[in-house]
């Protein structure tokens, strides 16, 4: 089931398929991540002015970004514990692997999945170096076009390749009964 705040506005069913390894981008070094303009502040029923929220983050993001963007702080309060066993299986079969994420903080799939995803990655020895992190606006897109380019319609979705090919992906959260560790685990295990 989609969240209606994450689903709303998708691209049509024709979307684009990810590009093929020669047009494959690389995940580069993430650049200092562009905010949104700022909104103006919001008038309520009775004449009282309050902040308005703070503007999404957009572009290419770090963890220590997302980490401080202040509506996201408590969600990192309680300490996500990824199970051992994916974890085990993801340490096994993650070399070579790098990470493509788009993101919107302003999804609440995108607030539940991406701290999970960070636990992860720590418990997994994932570095930073291997992730790509993209935010998005509301309509799904960036600057650099690189949600259209992979076909994204939903956030936040969570590209795995290896050797710049594509060996999965998670989309906007995990099937019924299973973890977010233990889809990863899933998608990296080497293929018979």
């Amino acid at each position: 089931m989609l969240s209606p705040a994450c689903a709303a506005k998708t691209a049509p069913a024709g979307a684009p398929a990810p590009p093929t390894a020669a047009a494959s981008p690389a995940p580069q070094p993430a650049a200092p991540a562009t905010p949104a303009p700022p909104s103006a502040p919001l008038t309520t029923g009775g004449g009282i002015d309050r902040p308005a929220a703070p503007a999404p983050l957009l572009g290419h993001l770090t963890q220590e970004q997302v980490r401080a963007y202040a509506p996201w702080q408590p969600l990192f309060a309680e300490p996500y514990e990824p199970d051992a066993d994916a974890i085990t299986a993801i340490k096994a079969s993650s070399g070579g692997v790098t990470v493509l994420l788009i993101v919107a903080t302003w999804c609440p799939d995108s607030k539940r999945e991406v701290p999970r995803f960070f636990a992860i990655m720590d418990a997994a020895g994932i570095s930073a170096s291997q992730l790509t992190m993209v935010g998005v606006d509301r309509s799904k897109k960036d600057a650099e076009g690189l949600a259209e380019k992979w076909g994204i319609t939903r956030v936040p979705t969570f590209v795995f390749l290896r050797n710049r090919q594509e060996v999965g992906r998670v989309v906007e959260r995990t099937p019924p009964g299973a973890t977010l560790e233990a889809e990863i685990a899933r998608l990296l295990a080497p293929k018979l």
